[in-house]
Formats: C-alpha cells, structure tokens, sequence
C-alpha cells in the first residue's frame, strides 16, 4: 500500500511537471551600482564627486523631502534619455525605447499604476557653494544681443567672479515605471512591445526606470564690485541671453549695482536610475 501511495505521487508529480503548470516566469527590475556600466564610454554620464553631487542632491532632497538613488546624471541639452529607454552598458548608447510610449500609457487603468509621479514646489533660495555652470553640467557664456563686446566680457565675468550665489528652483519631478509595467510586458501581444521586451532582457543592456527634473532654475549672483553702468542699464531691459553652443536661452534682471538674476525656464532632467531586466 505504502509503495502504491509513493508511486502514485511520483507519477503525479511527473504529471505536474509535464503538464505545464510550472510558475510562469515575469518580469523584475533590479537595480544597479554605477560601477555595473561603462562611463568611460561617455563621462559626462557619470556620478560627480565632492561638492557638485552635494548641491544637487541637497537641492533635491531639501525640496522633496527624500533622497534620489540616481546612478547617471544628465543635465545636457542632448543625449538624455526618456524614461523606459534601454541603454548598451558599454556604449552608453540607446538601443530601444517604446516607440508609442503614449498609447501603453493611456490604456484604462494602467497610467496611474505603471508609471508614478511626485512633485514639489520649491521656491525656497538656498545658498550655492559651487559655480552654477558646475551645478547644470555646462560650461555658461552669456551673450546679450547686440551687446557691445564689453558687456558681454563684463558679464560673463561677473558670472563667473561671483563671492555669493543663491539658487531657486520651481519645483522638482521624480517620475518612476513600476512593476506594473512589466506586468503590461508579461501579457503583451504586441509587435512592437515584442521587439522592446527581446531587448530589454538581454543582459548587456540596461533601462532607464527613474528620472529627476528640475523647473525654472534661477541663480541670483553678487559680485565683490559694482557693475558698471553700461551693464546695469542693459540688465535693467531684462535681456533674453543666448548661450553659446547650447539652444537654452535665459533671462536676465537687475537686482541691485552689484547683484543680478539668471533666469532659466523649461524643465531640465537632472539624473536618473538605471536597472536591469530579468525574468524570474
């Protein structure tokens, strides 16, 4: 009797195991440490040390009120990425990214599970311990129009001269895929999804799961001397600067003879997070 009992639970585990019934494999993301891909690939990608990774973090933690687990840092007027975009961990290249991210997102039911977002207004100056082009990642020649030449030399180095700077910034945004998102790629049917899902689990590349923006970013300089006139009256029009080598533009004010605003309006993408696709 006793070896009947254990034969029959024999064959119905063979039964269980032949059948199909084995746990379906889904979807999971895991995080990565910075060291996980190549930033000699593309540098400017890479987490910065000491007093530049400080500020930004200590803005966005002071506005936000928890931290940012970034593990690339963008800040670039090109090259960024958008969020569910898959990246060679070698090339820091793009290889995919949904094409038609807008119609998985507004699917019944699905946006507000599979994606996440939080903001918080800011407005709250804080003093800046570092140069404010250090802070976005970019080396900052202001150009006023038709400008005389000494103005712009002027100030650009009064931007760059500044004994005190003061930072404000509209607010930040952290917007983040969930699991529910694998779950969408767990039962998708879809071509294109298809093709995104075949990339997204191979083992060289990874996907940008997390991003942190930044709006209207203002840096209120002060300078050891007096601006001159010349510059004074220029700053007094509120002048839209150009920057060169770059498509930003930004505003400039008056403050007083020897402080003045830079006004940057948009939104800007500061760092992200990275994981790796797996099936489990």
């Amino acid at each position: 009797m006793k070896n009947l009992i254990l034969l029959s639970l024999v064959f119905g585990y063979i039964f269980c195991a032949c059948s199909g019934n084995q746990p379906k494999q889904t979807i999971h993301f895991k995080p990565l440490v910075s060291s996980a891909f190549n930033f000699s690939a593309d540098s400017s990608f890479a987490i910065p040390k000491g007093k530049i990774a400080e500020e930004r973090k200590r803005s966005h933690d002071s506005c936000m009120g928890e931290s940012f687990a970034g593990n690339a840092v963008f800040l670039k007027t090109k090259d960024t990425f958008r969020l569910g975009t898959i990246v060679n961990m070698k090339t820091m290249k793009e290889v995919k990214e949904v094409k038609d991210f807008n119609m998985i997102m507004n699917q019944p039911n699905i946006f507000g599970n599979a994606v996440t977002f939080i903001t918080k207004p800011c407005y709250d100056k804080m003093q800046l311990n570092i140069s404010p082009d250090s802070f976005v990642n970019e080396k900052i020649i202001l150009s006023i129009p038709g400008a005389a030449e000494s103005i712009n030399h002027e100030l650009n180095n009064a931007f760059n001269t500044a004994i005190y700077t003061e930072m404000e910034a509209g607010s930040w945004l952290n917007i983040e895929l969930t699991d529910a998102f694998g779950k969408i790629l767990d039962t998708t049917t879809d071509p294109q999804l298809l093709e995104y899902k075949k990339y997204l689990l191979d083992t060289t590349n990874m996907v940008l799961i997390k991003s942190s923006s930044i709006t209207d970013v203002n840096f209120t300089l002060t300078t050891a001397k007096p601006l001159s006139n010349q510059l004074l009256q220029a700053l007094k029009q509120k002048p839209v600067a150009e920057i060169a080598n770059s498509k930003l533009r930004t505003q400039l004010f008056f403050i007083s003879n020897n402080s003045f605003q830079v006004k940057f309006s948009g939104i800007f993408q500061v760092m992200g997070q990275f994981m790796q696709c797996e099936l489990n």
